[in-house]
């Protein structure tokens, strides 16, 4: 165990030992026959190599060339060429290209432009094809923006649904196309945005409005016809004998029980007249 530990430490002190010898040097410095040479810092090139009596001779980067970082090299990149408009080269950075409307880039450096051939209602589709370890190289091709139900807005610059004539009742005179609506028969142009969803909307919204008057009249008819249920019958009540269905027994009882009123009322009447004085 113990020996296992020796052993890594002397593998750790070797490795920082190598690397500080392989490195040797200090910053924006490389070994070069042994020595320790200055880099170039950007917007200069070596002109003279360092040596046992002088450090390295840098030497500003020619016009029309550039460096963009520390080096040995001997000379500055040369600064790209633009074919159209761009940003103008200087000793520590490239050239920038870019193409004017209407243009697009050829490739990754955009060097090169080519006419964008693509019309309205049309995107452009980039295909990748590097060339190097820098430079990638375009190529195009036109597609529609919207799909074959849909037509581009050249106003709006958005894709919308094309017309359906059979909605109205109507034939197609024009299917339409990439950048215009559909024509029907009887000159109906829809050109309100959306038209084909708002005429479904239109219809659910009259369907919704009748199917809530016809509930609103069926709640309205079983509400009345429920308050005539209720109303109280206003014919006079019949109190006679002949309104009530009797036997012959209970029948002969209330006509006994009403001569029998009768005559007490009259035997009342005759004792009243008697003890009346004049």
């Amino acid at each position: 165990m113990c020996s296992l530990s020796l052993s890594l430490v002397f593998i750790c002190v070797w490795s920082i030992w190598t690397s500080a010898y392989a490195a040797g040097c200090g910053e924006n410095q490389r070994k070069v026959n042994g020595r320790c040479c200055d880099l170039c810092p950007p917007g200069e090139y070596v002109k003279e190599h360092c040596s046992d009596t002088q450090q390295t001779v840098c030497s500003p980067c020619a016009e029309g060339y550039y460096s963009d970082q520390y080096h040995i090299f001997g000379t500055c990149e040369e600064c790209q060429s633009c074919q159209e408009n761009a940003q103008k080269c200087t000793p520590t950075t490239n050239a920038k290209c870019f193409c004017r409307p209407g243009f697009l880039c050829s490739n990754s450096v955009c060097s090169t432009c080519e006419e964008n051939k693509c019309v309205m209602g049309e995107k452009v589709n980039r295909t990748d094809k590097p060339m190097g370890t820098r430079l990638i190289e375009y190529s195009y091709r036109c597609e529609p923006s919207c799909s074959h139900t849909e037509y581009f807005d050249v106003k709006e610059k958005i894709c919308k649904p094309r017309a359906k004539c059979s909605l109205f009742g109507l034939s197609e005179r024009s299917p339409g196309n990439i950048t215009h609506n559909s024509v029907c028969d009887g000159g109906v142009l829809p050109e309100r945005p959306g038209f084909g969803g708002d005429i479904i909307h239109v219809i659910l919204g009259i369907g919704f409005v009748l199917i809530s008057l016809t509930l609103l009249g069926i709640l309205s008819y079983a509400s009345i016809k429920k308050l005539r249920k209720h109303k109280p019958d206003e014919k006079p009540v019949s109190t006679t004998v002949s309104d009530f269905h009797l036997s012959k027994e209970e029948s002969g009882l209330q006509l006994i029980i009403q001569v029998e009123s009768k005559n007490e009322d009259s035997w009342c009447d005759s004792f009243v007249e008697t003890v009346t004085p004049f």
